[in-house]
C-alpha cells in the first residue's frame, strides 16, 4: 500500500513540474499576435500583442457610430486600452499545445453617448460620458497548433468618470488571436 502511495505522489509531482521544465518555443518564434479582445481594462475590439523575452504589451480598441440611434442603440462609443504583461511561466507541452501565465497592468479610456427614450416617443442623445481607468490582474494564454491563441484574464480596475465618480470593479477579459 505504501509503495502505491509513493508511486502516485511521484506521478503527481512529475505532472505538476512538467510546465516548469518545458520549452517555450511558441513564444520565442511567434512573438506577434493579431485578433480580438474584450475587456474593461484591455479594451473591446481589434487587438495587437507583442512579446519580448522579459515582457509583453498589447493594445486594443474599437468604435461605432449610430447617428439615428435606431432601436435604442447608443449614438457613439469608442474605447482604447493598453497593457504591459510580465510572464511568470511559459511552456510548450507538444507541438500543438503551449501556455503562459502572466501578470498584467494597464490603462483604459472610454467615451460614449447613450440613447434616451423609447420606440414610441423616439430617442434623443444623453450627455457624453468620458471614463479613464487603470488596473492590474493575472492572465492565462493557451496556444493551440503554435498559432491560435486563447487568452483569459481576471483584473481589478479603477474607473474615473469626468463627472467625479470613481468605481472599482473586478472584470474578466477574453481574447482570440493569431500568433505570427
Amino acid at each position: 500500500m505504501r509503495r502505491k502511495s509513493i508511486y502516485a505522489t511521484a506521478l503527481l509531482l512529475l505532472t505538476l513540474a512538467t510546465p516548469l521544465v518545458g520549452k517555450s518555443a511558441v513564444f520565442d518564434h511567434y512573438t506577434h499576435a493579431l485578433g480580438v479582445q474584450g475587456g474593461r481594462l484591455a479594451g473591446f475590439g481589434a487587438s495587437y500583442q507583442k512579446w519580448y523575452p522579459s515582457f509583453g504589451f498589447q493594445i486594443a480598441g474599437g468604435a461605432f457610430f449610430h447617428p439615428n440611434m435606431e432601436e435604442g442603440r447608443d449614438r457613439f462609443a469608442y474605447n482604447i486600452g493598453a497593457e504591459v504583461q510580465y510572464p511568470l511561466i511559459s511552456h510548450t507541452i507538444t507541438s500543438f499545445l503551449g501556455g503562459r501565465v502572466y501578470l498584467a497592468a494597464g490603462l483604459h479610456h472610454r467615451r460614449y453617448q447613450e440613447a434616451e427614450g423609447d420606440e414610441t416617443i423616439g430617442y434623443t442623445p444623453a450627455d457624453i460620458v468620458t471614463q479613464f481607468g487603470a488596473g492590474a490582474g493575472i492572465g492565462v494564454e493557451t496556444v493551440l497548433f503554435e498559432h491560435f491563441s486563447l487568452g483569459t484574464e481576471f483584473v481589478y480596475i479603477g474607473l474615473y468618470t469626468t463627472d467625479g465618480t470613481i468605481d472599482v470593479e473586478m472584470s474578466p477579459q477574453l481574447s482570440i488571436r493569431y500568433r505570427f
